[in-house]
């Protein structure tokens, strides 16, 4: 999980409750509670994707290595990656049942830059030797489990993704996360991604709650920032790079894990304690 820390570059202070109580006040009064939900994004956001599926893609280099002497799996990793950023661009347009083709394409694709090709039953081995092992790599992380606990105490909680459902649930069920969330929203189920305002208010229907009291939570700028605004919600970008991201509202908070954001959150969700009487 994405649990390491980071120091804050300076438009924004490191003391980041004050930063977050404004944003949320301003959008959406005081106080949030009990009219606000919560989506969050899966991949690079609940869950360390990058890492996992690199050790994955790493496990499939090395199987197509030993099928064939024609593979450098170093080389192969490479390729992969580079075709992984070209076909995984725009997942929703394969539609619910396009998956493991998707998954065939990368392979196929990469295992050609590299000069090689397999027949189906060989891609189909690198596909599964890649999941299995990606899969492997996820695990629950106790801290983000807890803070998930308490915050669907206070707001109802959705994930709202690109990814395949199916690759999706997989995901959240190994890192033990599937419990806290109410509604599960996929991309590719209705052939729209993010940031079409579609898979945002899809979530808002399956939770009943209206868009502006919807906050959303995921680290791409362009498809979980922005699209959470086009659709009216209200986002919070995890990140470690924000400088990298340019130009962008000055007024939007970013955090550099998920567990720093919910942390914050809760204490922003709260309710106050009660005054105590005078006697």
């Amino acid at each position: 999980m994405l649990t390491t820390s980071c120091t804050l570059v300076s438009d924004q202070p490191t003391d980041t409750l004050p930063v977050l109580a404004t944003y949320l006040h301003t959008r959406l009064g005081t106080p949030p509670r009990p009219y606000a939900a919560v989506s969050f994004d899966v991949d690079d956001t609940l869950i360390d994707t990058s890492t996992s599926l690199a050790h994955g893609v790493r496990a499939g280099a090395q199987l197509a290595a030993t099928l064939t002497s024609r593979v450098n799996a170093s080389a192969l990793t490479d390729a992969y990656h580079a075709a992984f950023d070209t076909h995984w661009r725009y997942p929703a347009a394969a539609g619910a049942d396009g998956l493991q083709d998707l998954r065939r394409s990368v392979w196929r694709t990469a295992l050609r830059n590299v000069g090689v090709t397999l027949a189906t039953d060989g891609l189909d081995r690198l596909v599964h030797v890649c999941v299995t092992a990606q899969l492997a790599k996820i695990t629950p992380d106790p801290e983000l489990r807890g803070l998930l606990r308490a915050l669907t105490d206070l707001a109802p909680v959705a994930v709202c993704s690109n990814g395949h459902r199916a690759s999706i649930q997989r995901k959240l069920d190994k890192a033990a996360l599937t419990e806290f969330v109410t509604a599960i929203i996929c991309g590719p189920d209705s052939g729209l991604a993010k940031p079409d305002p579609g898979p945002f208010h899809a979530c808002s229907r399956a939770l009943n709650v209206d868009p502006s009291r919807f906050l959303h939570i995921g680290d791409n700028w362009h498809t979980d920032v922005e699209g959470a605004l086009t659709a009216g919600m209200v986002p919070i970008w995890i990140t470690r790079q924000p400088e990298a991201t340019a130009p962008r509202p000055p007024s939007v908070p970013w955090y550099p894990t998920v567990t720093h954001a919910i942390r914050d959150l809760l204490q922003v969700l709260s309710p106050a304690p009660p005054e105590r009487s005078r006697g």
